[in-house]
């Protein structure tokens, strides 16, 4: 598989998922929290597998490392209000707005990643170099994965 459908299709899946957490009720508070804390991991190990594999070779192009740099800011904004929010119990006024927060940070990062990023990687590289970086995301995401579950 091409690494930028890839990402395409997870950045879809993440934001189906944010969609289905904001929309649902909060009538199982234990179940709800497990939902999050599902969710939690998604972000958090596609962010990390992601600067594991593009991040780090596009952060080495002169050029193209501002980009990089911003997405990576994104990234750890986005994954501070996740930590932030796993702090907070579920039932506290505060809970739902911050959801909504993180849920727009990851809307515009998408947007921009995908505006931005993924067209270089196809005007940068190569079908059999995105088809590398896919394999190697997909690697580093399965690991990341296992060991944010643990």
């Amino acid at each position: 598989m091409d690494i930028v459908k890839r990402l395409q299709g997870e950045h879809d899946e993440l934001q189906t998922a944010f969609g289905n957490l904001l929309n649902s009720d909060i009538d199982d508070p234990e179940a709800y929290g497990k939902r999050f804390i599902d969710l939690m991991i998604a972000v958090e190990s596609h962010e990390r597998a992601e600067e594991q594999t593009i991040y780090s070779i596009l952060q080495t192009d002169v050029e193209i490392r501002p980009i990089a740099l911003q997405s990576l800011e994104e990234h750890r904004i986005l994954r501070s209000l996740m930590r932030e929010l796993a702090d907070v119990e579920i039932t506290e006024e505060i809970w739902l707005p911050r959801l909504v927060v993180a849920n727009n940070m990851l809307s515009l990062h998408v947007q921009i990643e995908e505006g931005n990023v993924l067209p270089l990687l196809e005007q940068m590289y190569g079908r059999d170099m995105r088809e590398k970086m896919d394999r190697d995301f997909e690697s580093a995401h399965r690991t990341l994965v296992q060991q944010l579950r643990s």
